[in-house]
């Protein structure tokens, strides 16, 4: 979608070029910088208990652009057939006008987050987190490098809601974008273990860290409805008063 409007050729080594070149420039240069304000220089504010190990960085790093190139190998196949009009992406409002537009954006909120839930729950059950997933967890804490450091099939699987909806219904090619690239955004708010936002409402970045502590709880993407309705919601600041977590680990 991005290399159309970048107006690179619709064939399949360009497109994987681009995406690849693109996704590590967007993980390298997020969590790079990410890592460099909260675990470096602002350490002494976020993190003073934190203590470098590059042995670990390296590691998630190393999965992290592997986790990328597998997944645009993965993902390419759903943007060539984007880029050839197979797709229910637009790009003009008045095709739909501005009311259907904001309710996509609520659909299309509501489709991801079901979907993405129970991929997650899925994937910390016994087959999907031996085969999958325990990779992402080898971090139990976090740090900015630790964001997309998945199995190319786990990111890719937790991806492909967003992909899949602009197949099932029209969805304005600026919503696709944005919804697509703030994921990678997102996925670097949550592992850096700093939350400026702390609604119970938000899968915020305490939930998150949480959930690499214990496991069992918050799989939501942005909220914690289905963690609610299912039972599988702990609140991180009761967990950091009942001594479930190190002192100093949720921020």
């Amino acid at each position: 979608m991005l290399a159309q409007l970048l107006a690179v050729p619709a064939t399949p080594l360009a497109l994987f070029v681009f995406l690849t070149i693109s996704g590590l420039l967007l993980y390298f240069g997020l969590s790079g910088l990410s890592y460099l304000v909260f675990f470096v220089l602002g350490r002494a504010r976020f993190h003073p208990t934190y203590v470098s190990d590059w042995s670990a960085n390296r590691r998630a790093m190393r999965l992290g652009a592997i986790g990328t190139f597998g997944n645009v190998v993965l993902v390419m196949p759903i943007h060539l057939l984007i880029a050839h009009g197979k797709s229910k992406v637009y790009w003009n409002v008045s095709d739909h006008g501005v009311p259907y537009l904001l309710a996509s954006i609520a659909i299309y909120l509501a489709f991801t987050e079901t979907c993405i839930y129970w991929i997650h729950r899925f994937l910390h059950t016994d087959l999907g987190y031996r085969t999958l997933h325990r990779h992402h967890h080898e971090w139990r804490s976090t740090s900015s490098w630790v964001s997309m450091a998945f199995h190319p099939l786990d990111s890719f699987m937790q991806a492909l809601p967003h992909h899949a909806i602009g197949f099932l219904l029209p969805i304005h090619g600026a919503v696709y974008l944005t919804m697509v690239s703030f994921v990678s955004v997102w996925a670097v708010m949550i592992h850096d273990r700093v939350s400026f936002v702390r609604a119970r409402w938000l899968n915020n970045t305490g939930h998150h860290t949480l959930h690499h502590w214990l496991y069992r709880y918050n799989y939501g993407q942005y909220f914690t409805w289905w963690d609610r309705a299912m039972g599988t919601w702990r609140d991180p600041a009761a967990a950091e008063q009942n001594g479930e977590v190190p002192e100093g680990l949720l921020r």
